[in-house]
């Protein structure tokens, strides 16, 4: 954001100050594997991009992020009510009489 407002001759500054050679800028460098997202950031800015806008960006990314969580856990619900429901087909269909299988209906008609 400073070098977008103030110019390259701000980044050269620090570059060529003690500053510059210490971690804390080694972005600054093009050979630091964090300098083309820099580079994209200064873009960014210079292009007329505002913190406000990539803060609206980053909280529709989660808004998206959360709904297709909700999503996701409404699917594995369906799924595991299905499952249930065939469960519980499948226990009804195997209760019955051991010689015909039907639910006891060859069986005299008994108070269980």
């Amino acid at each position: 954001l400073f070098v977008s407002k103030n110019g390259r001759a701000f980044e050269n500054k620090i570059l060529n100050s003690a500053k510059g050679k210490t971690p804390k800028f080694a972005f600054l460098h093009e050979t630091s594997p964090f300098h083309a997202y820099y580079e994209n950031r200064i873009r960014f800015y210079l292009e007329g991009g505002t913190d406000e806008e990539e803060k609206k960006k980053e909280e529709e990314e989660k808004m998206m992020l959360k709904k297709k969580e909700e999503e996701e856990r409404e699917r594995m619900e369906m799924k595991e009510k299905e499952e249930a429901a065939k469960k519980r087909e499948a226990a009804k269909k195997s209760v019955g009489c051991g010689s015909c299988g039907q639910s006891f209906a060859c069986l005299p008609n008994k108070d269980w």
